[in-house]
């Protein structure tokens, strides 16, 4: 069983060393790898040219799901691994990816990433647990939002289904609709918890705020182009953090009035509406806690209010742009 190792890469000649170095370790040898170069400006290209790779380069940026769909079209093996470029794989991890692919029922399967790393920005860790504890939440079989950072799919479903939407440009949510089309078209997301991998990313504030910020915007926008705003409400695992949407609208709104009307009753709802939001995401802050630390925990619940309200005001804005500018894209 060949496998065909897909990267879309896009100016990462942070990580991308790393990440070939660790595929190349693999004790699994019946694997190809395909690097896309998105009109790269750094030297990514130079650094995959020192590995035994099949470089694409793409004379005009036009975005991961785009670099996805022309590395597959060079693939020459029967299952497709979709991987980031700042991913980095055990030497077993092409090993478990056959090995469930030997289920014949199997058609596509998510790795996750490992929760082990200190990462050393709390914006970071924040993210990283937010994945580990809201989509991959340990309760689930099987996946139902996809994340591409580490994704496997026999071949021939990926053409079945064409491929990534390419009309959409930013890494934000072509994954997302990929795997609710899957999951529409009768196939399931297998998660397979020890197909963990190691995420070289780190976020400042700054770029954690205008990275989730684009991200939920063009997430909004999809949702109604594809009126898939139910495909999320459905997902059990993510309701605590679709309530938490409104309530800190409302702990917002109450904020300002406090300054028009400093009444008791007033101060009572805001305590009460922030204790309703901790309250909410009491699991995912225990979590932090216990596998992190309570300093980590308690930053992660600051992260969190700054996050949901990038929800909030990403949600408010895609709605004006979408129905008043017709910006469905």
């Amino acid at each position: 069983m060949k496998i065909s190792i897909i990267i879309p890469v896009y100016n990462s000649s942070l990580t991308l060393n790393e990440c070939l170095t660790s595929l190349f370790k693999s004790t699994y040898r019946n694997f190809e790898v395909i690097i896309v170069s998105d009109n790269c400006t750094d030297n990514s290209v130079e650094i995959a040219k020192k590995y035994k790779t099949k470089i694409i380069e793409l004379l005009e940026n036009k975005g991961p799901a785009n670099a996805r769909n022309v590395g597959s079209k060079s693939a020459d093996g029967d299952i497709l691994l979709f991987i980031d470029s700042d991913v980095i794989l055990s030497p077993n991890s092409l090993n478990i990816i056959t090995d469930n692919f030997s289920n014949e029922e199997v058609n596509a399967i998510q790795g996750i990433y490992s929760h082990n790393p200190n990462y050393k920005t709390l914006a970071t860790q924040f993210y990283q647990s937010y994945l580990s504890y809201y989509v991959w939440s340990k309760d689930k079989k099987y996946a139902s939002t996809l994340v591409t950072g580490c994704f496997s799919i026999r071949k021939k479903i990926f053409e079945k289904m064409d491929g990534f939407d390419v009309n959409i440009k930013n890494a934000s949510c072509e994954d997302e609709k990929f795997g609710y089309s899957l999951i529409a078209n009768g196939y399931k997301i297998l998660i397979v918890r020890n197909l963990q991998v190691e995420h070289r990313v780190s976020y400042g504030t700054i770029k954690f705020i205008k990275r989730r910020f684009n991200q939920d915007l063009d997430r909004v926008k999809f949702y109604l182009r594809e009126k898939a705003f139910m495909n999320k409400i459905k997902q059990k695992n993510y309701s605590n953090v679709i309530i938490g949407i409104p309530i800190i609208g409302l702990i917002i709104l109450n904020f300002f009035t406090l300054f028009i009307n400093n009444s008791s009753l007033f101060w009572s709802t805001f305590i009460l509406l922030n204790f309703i939001y901790i309250f909410l995401h009491i699991g995912f802050i225990k979590f932090i806690a216990k596998t992190k630390g309570f300093k980590r925990a308690f930053g992660s619940l600051i992260i969190f209010y700054i996050d949901t309200c990038l929800m909030l005001f990403a949600l408010s804005y895609g709605f004006v742009i979408f129905f008043l500018f017709k910006k469905k894209y």
